[in-house]
This record gives structure tokens, C-alpha cells and sequence, in this order.
């Protein structure tokens, strides 16, 4: 299922989402990056070399799935992304039941 990720209320990419861990309420995916999202990349990166993600604690990030829903994960978001690979990937634990049926009944 495709989301948005923004950072506060600036959308800076798309994600497509998939559940990576049911159990533990926690979907990932590939993000597809706008423009804007070069205005913190550098910051991301170096959060990533820091600790390996940059996650909510660094920025506002929300997810705001394809139909409106917008996740409030417990667990929170964080984006991995490396300077070493060209690949960026989102992931968020800690989502409700509704939101994860949600989203594999929609991959």
C-alpha cells in the first residue's frame, strides 16, 4: 500500500508499504524521495551513521497512508539511508491491527 512520509506537514516522498512483522505491528518499505526530502537528506544521513536510522526523536516524521489514514505508530518511524547505497527504506512498528490488515489486504 502507498503512503506519504512527510516531515512535520512537508511531504518529501512516497513509500510503498508492505507488513515486514505482524506481531509486532511493523510495516517497511521502499521510499521513492521528492525533491524536498534533499532539504534533510544530509541530515538523515548523518543520523543514520550516528545510530544506524534517523527516527521520530530526530524529526517529526508522519506516514499518511493512500486512502487518508494517517499511522500513529507506537513504536514510531525511522528512515534508513545510507550514503553508502542508493536504496532509502522506511519502517514503523508498533501499528495498530486495523492498520496492518489494512495494509496487507492492499499489497
Amino acid at each position: 500500500m502507498k503512503g506519504l512520509l512527510l516531515i512535520d506537514n512537508e511531504k518529501i516522498g512516497e513509500v510503498n508499504l508492505m507488513v515486514i512483522d505482524e506481531p509486532m505491528g511493523a510495516i517497511g518499505g521502499d521510499f521513492i524521495p521528492f525533491e524536498s526530502y534533499q532539504k534533510y537528506q544530509i541530515e538523515i544521513q548523518k543520523y543514520y551513521d550516528k545510530k544506524g536510522i534517523a527516527n521520530v526523536h530526530d524529526f517529526n516524521f508522519r506516514i499518511i497512508l493512500s486512502d487518508n489514514t494517517e499511522l500513529y505508530p507506537e513504536g514510531g518511524i525511522g528512515v534508513i539511508d545510507s550514503r553508502d547505497f542508493n536504496d532509502i527504506y522506511v519502517e514503523s512498528a508498533g501499528n495498530s491491527e486495523d492498520v496492518i490488515l489494512k495494509i496487507k489486504n492492499n499489497t
